[in-house]
Order: structure tokens, then C-alpha cells, then sequence
């Protein structure tokens, strides 16, 4: 047995994250015989780039709401990718994710990003749309026929409380925000099925994988350091794979323009000037 530790750009998290969870079961039932929906999202296009589904410069375009340049916001709607269908691994085309929902049963999976999580297994995911978005029109269907909910998420999200946090958010209760005023949908332990690092390991090399710190600079900020303690052969497997992830450019994600922002009144990031 041996115990190795590197550490993961967020990119390259969502990189790792990405390879584990297509090679999960759940996701390759669903893959092979069944129905899927790969929501938009930053983790999401990884996904889908892994699946063949996106080039590497299509990957910004199919994201909404992003945290960008320090501000919450979201991409320009003319340029932007929607969330992808498919049936026994065939893209269905000319349907919206709203139609083909509904012909959702109990082994089908929507795979939707998040903005936070937390240690007891909740997931949060923010809410720009006053109708809810993504998961406004599917938390309801998937809940009642008791669908799978993939969610692909880094440590860098990990929160004290989903639960917490949702308390306070809302696009109507908030006073001011520099940037998009947000709720926050919390995706309860149990049905959110949330996956990380940690699980992606363990689907990839058969590692236990423990999170031991956290953070960086020179474009390190937001990483995540490793252990992971296993056969020595499926360690230095793992180290392999990580020493290419290295190479993992951070995406970039342009938000939409102010001039063509629709949420008048629910940003004060143009009104507020910075301090010199």
C-alpha cells in the first residue's frame, strides 16, 4: 500500500470529476439505456467535452449563471449552448429539456451543476431566474417519479451549510448585490447525488482519497491538495493522471455585457464605483 498527495487547479477538479463520473454505473446505464439531460454548467462542459458532445472551444458556451470577474452574472443568451438530451446515448435534437423531462422514469439521470455544497451531502445552486431556471422546471418531476440527480461538484464549492445560506438568499430579499441578485435552491441530502474528487478517484483508481488542504497562488487559488492511500500500482496510476492535469487551463467564461443586462435594478455593480 501507499500513500501519495498532489494537489488540483479547479480545473483540473472538474477535469477528474468529469472522467470519474461518465465511467460510473449509474451514469452508464443511463448512457446506454436510458435518458439523460447534462444541464448547462462549467463542470457540465467537461462532461460533455469528455463525451465527445463539446469541443474545447465550445466549452464556455455552454454555461448560464457563472461567478465571473468577481461578479455573479450570466453569459450572453445569443451565444449560449442549451442543456443537452439524449436516449441511449444519442442526442435528441429539436426537443427542449422541458418536453423530454417528462418522458423521465426512475433509472433516468439529469445531471445538474452547483455552486455550493456541504458536509452533510446538501447541494446549493443559485438562482438568477425568478421562475427558478434549470432547477425550478426539474427538481418537481424528478422528485415525483423518483428520478436520479447527478451532481458534479469541486471542494472548492464545499460550504459550512447549504441550509444556512439559503436563508438568506433570494433575488427579492436581498438590499443590494455587485451582481446578479441570487436565490439559493438547496438540493437535499439523499436526492442530490453529489460527486467530487474523492468519488471520482475511487471510481477511477479504486483509491480512498481524503481532502488534507486547500488553496494557493500564481493561479492556484482555489485548489484543492490530496492524499490518497492505496495498491501502489493504482497510487502511481493516480499520480499520472494528476501530473497531466497540471496542463489544465482555467476556463474562461465571458459574462454578458451590462448594457444588455435584463435585471435593471438587481445589480448595483455599475452604480457603486470601486474605492481608488
Amino acid at each position: 500500500m501507499m500513500i501519495a498527495t498532489f494537489s488540483l487547479s479547479p480545473a483540473g477538479a472538474k477535469r477528474l470529476i468529469a472522467r470519474g463520473l461518465i465511467n460510473e454505473a449509474v451514469f452508464q446505464q443511463a448512457m446506454t439505456h436510458g435518458r439523460m439531460i447534462i444541464g448547462v454548467g462549467t463542470t457540465n462542459s467537461y462532461i460533455a467535452e469528455e463525451l465527445g458532445l463539446l469541443s474545447a472551444d465550445e466549452k464556455p458556451r455552454f454555461a448560464a449563471g457563472i461567478v465571473s470577474g468577481g461578479v455573479p452574472c450570466v453569459t450572453a443568451a445569443d451565444t449560449r449552448f442549451t442543456s443537452i438530451c439524449l436516449e441511449n446515448g444519442r442526442i435528441i435534437k429539436d426537443i427542449s429539456w422541458e418536453e423530454f423531462i417528462m418522458d423521465f422514469n426512475r433509472d433516468d439521470v439529469f445531471v445538474k451543476g452547483a455552486n455550493a455544497f456541504d458536509a452533510d451531502g446538501n447541494a446549493g445552486v443559485l438562482l438568477a431566474n425568478p421562475r427558478g431556471g434549470t432547477v425550478g422546471g426539474s427538481f418537481g418531476v424528478l422528485a415525483a417519479r423518483g428520478c436520479k440527480l447527478l451532481v458534479p461538484v469541486g471542494h472548492e464549492k464545499l460550504i459550512p451549510s447549504c441550509t444556512a445560506a439559503a436563508r438568506l438568499m433570494g433575488i427579492n430579499r436581498l438590499d443590494y448585490s455587485l451582481g446578479q441578485r441570487c436565490g439559493l435552491a438547496l438540493l437535499p441530502a439523499g436526492f442530490a447525488q453529489i460527486y467530487t474528487e474523492i468519488d471520482a478517484l475511487k471510481t477511477l483508481f479504486a483509491v480512498e482519497a481524503t481532502i488534507v488542504a486547500a488553496g494557493g497562488v500564481s493561479g492556484s487559488e482555489g485548489s484543492v491538495m490530496l492524499a490518497i492511500d492505496g495498491p501502489d500500482e493504482a497510487v502511481k496510476d493516480a499520480l499520472a493522471l494528476a501530473r497531466t492535469l497540471l496542463k489544465e487551463k482555467p476556463l474562461s467564461v465571458p459574462r454578458q455585457s451590462c448594457k444588455d443586462c435584463q435585471a435593471s435594478g438587481n445589480c448595483v455593480f455599475k452604480e457603486i464605483p470601486p474605492i481608488d
